[in-house]
């Protein structure tokens, strides 16, 4: 079990095994500097709020990665320098912000109802949302409380802390985690990886 008094190089190895604790100590370890470095290249605070999670999503992924060759902060601040400066392609690639976040099913009558969605369209976005739904049931509480009040309430991560008393970088911990098991499990259910 991970604690504060863990060596990064330990934290990396227990995040390997996918032990969530160890990622929310090199989190609370690293937020700062990751979200420092970030800002300093893209100069925007969403941009860099959005780097810090990519950053930390991938340590989740690649941890196992991770020799033991150099410094782990080194290899972290690495992992967020490349973020920001991808982050700063898209940007300039594609300037316009895409629509990420699921509809309610009130949003997606009300869009239906001005013409924003087919008929077709307004049945397939119910299906999916109750397959999500469903899909939510398999995933620990925490996690899933976290996914419905971000993608179903439209509540901010920010919110979410405020609400559950928990610190902001475990929420969004365990949103991306969240996410993650909910993609394996609507992939194994048969949606395409695109669509999960």
């Amino acid at each position: 079990m991970a604690d504060a008094r863990h060596s990064d190089e330990t934290l990396l190895q227990l995040i390997a095994e996918h032990d969530a604790a160890a990622l929310e100590v090199l989190y609370d370890r690293y937020a700062q500097v990751v979200y420092n470095l970030s800002m300093r290249i893209v100069r925007e605070a969403a941009t860099a709020d959005d780097v810090l999670q990519d950053t930390f999503w991938q340590v989740w992924q690649k941890a196992g990665d991770y020799r033991g060759s150099g410094v782990a902060a080194a290899w972290l601040c690495r992992i967020a320098r490349n973020k920001s400066l991808d982050q700063l392609r898209r940007q300039q690639a594609r300037p316009q912000p895409l629509l990420t976040t699921l509809m309610t099913p009130e949003q997606t009558i009300s869009s239906a109802a001005t013409g924003a969605l087919s008929v077709e369209d307004q049945a397939e976005h119910a299906w999916r949302q109750r397959h999500i739904r469903e899909a939510l049931g398999d995933i620990p509480a925490e996690q899933r409380q976290c996914l419905e009040l971000a993608y179903f309430e439209g509540m901010s991560q920010r919110e979410i802390a405020a609400l559950m008393e928990t610190p902001l970088g475990t929420v969004k911990t365990r949103i991306r985690i969240g996410l993650d098991k909910l993609a394996r499990i609507l992939r194994s259910a048969g949606w395409e990886a695109e669509d999960a």
